[in-house]
């Protein structure tokens, strides 16, 4: 016997769940294992498992951390995707040690094959990558949009701190940040639960809007 589940109407209305926060302890020293090789830049660090792909970008440097925002310019499915990474730095060289969150631009489709195809808003992408940062505890918030009008985005009324052009594959995606914004505590306050929720409670919620355009 075959069953077939529900599939939403828009991916505003994919149920969603997280598992327990993550604490992230800034400025805590990292243990670098003796064989680690240390290169000249973050990007030289974080390039070195690609396999000769495309050189990844440092879009923003937090050194006192000891993390970088970095995009890598072929994502899935040829899409810029960005990420957190944490880094140790010893004599002027750097050798990366992990990252805690990341996000993919979605240009009107979902890329998992077992996921039905979806036309995405760029509200609906702002509010994904919104997801990706609430497990980590850090007072920063980033994504990635291949939309300009993500430079109209807004927050709970409040814009980006910045957000910047970086090119990839022949084209340009948007890269946005908020510095300062507690990502948990929002979701807390909208009364969004981790356990359960959708990208229309996000972008309810916590009030996310790019310009004029329909949410969801």
């Amino acid at each position: 016997m075959y069953s077939c589940a529900f599939v939403p109407d828009s991916p505003a209305d994919m149920p969603i769940s997280m598992g327990a926060r993550t604490e992230v302890t800034f400025g805590a020293a990292t243990t670098v294992p003796d064989d680690t090789e240390w290169y000249d830049t973050v990007a030289e660090a974080e390039s070195a498992d690609t396999e000769g792909g495309p050189a990844i970008e440092v879009v923003e440097d937090f050194p006192d951390l000891g993390e970088a925002l970095v995009v890598q310019p072929t994502g899935s499915p040829s899409c810029p995707a960005v990420r957190m990474v944490t880094y140790a730095s010893e004599g002027g060289r750097y050798a990366v040690t992990g990252y805690w969150g990341a996000s993919t631009a979605r240009p009107g489709e979902r890329s998992i094959l077992i996921e039905p195809l979806y036309d995405y808003t760029t509200a609906e992408v702002v509010a994904e990558s919104l997801v990706s940062c609430l497990a980590a505890g850090s007072p920063c918030a980033f994504g990635v949009s291949v939309d300009p009008a993500v430079r109209d985005l807004t927050v709970g009324g409040a814009s980006p701190t910045w957000v910047r052009e970086v090119g990839y594959d022949g084209g340009t995606c948007y890269v946005w940040c908020y510095e300062g914004m507690d990502v948990p505590a929002l979701f807390s306050a909208a009364g969004v639960d981790p356990s359960g929720f959708t990208l229309r409670q996000v972008i309810d919620g916590l009030g996310v809007r790019v310009g004029d355009e329909a949410p969801y």
